[in-house]
């Protein structure tokens, strides 16, 4: 039986931890940071819309704003794809490749140049206003979460790692990935982790 580490809160792994669990796999999750959401201003009601959503963390812009459920919506990751398609919104847009690069070339061979909404984190690791500007859309940004980043690892993790060893350690996003590696290197966990498999 696998050890996986899962790099969210169990909320957030729920599906994923099921999944892994019926697969006969062990699992642990660990929440590298926590998320601010923020309300954006600007009044979206009704309107029918072209956006670009990164992130599941921005997908509480959809009911704050109440946007129509015809709109385009382009993101990076088929799950937060079918969230939005839960929701009830018709127009979603992701690529096969899970790559902000891939979504870019989607949105250029989907749209003309025209506005779209692009609602983000404060980490930004492509930037699609730069991106898109250059291709002559008209692009409106907004802030939508920020996240906190944990000042240390769980005393049941440590714990945990005590007398166990992980097979495989997933991580999300750029962002996860430092805030992990940092982490390990506060609690001397470099060489525990060096031989094991990350899932990116």
């Amino acid at each position: 039986m696998k050890k996986i580490l899962i790099t969210r809160s169990i909320t957030k792994s729920k599906k994923l931890g099921e999944y892994l669990i019926k697969n006969n796999h062990e699992i642990f999750c660990e929440r590298l940071f926590k998320v601010k959401k923020i309300i954006p201003d600007t009044s979206l009601i009704d309107q029918k819309i072209n956006l670009i959503i990164t992130s599941s963390n921005a997908l509480h812009v959809l009911k704050s704003q109440k946007i129509h459920y015809d709109s385009k919506i382009f993101c990076v990751g088929s799950i937060t794809a079918q969230r939005i398609i839960q929701m009830g919104y018709k127009n979603v847009f992701f690529p096969k490749k899970n790559s902000a690069i891939e979504l870019y070339r989607m949105i250029c061979k989907t749209l003309s140049p025209q506005t779209i909404y692009y609602f983000h984190g404060e980490k930004i690791a492509y930037n699609f206003k730069i991106k898109l500007c250059q291709k002559n859309f008209e692009v409106r940004d907004f802030l939508s979460y920020k996240t906190a980043e944990i000042i240390k690892f769980s005393n049941k993790f440590l714990n945990f790692i005590n007398d166990n060893v992980f097979d495989e350690v997933l991580i999300f996003s750029n962002n996860s990935l430092e805030i992990f590696y940092k982490q390990c290197l506060k609690n001397n966990l470099v060489d525990y982790f060096n031989l094991l498999t990350l899932i990116f």
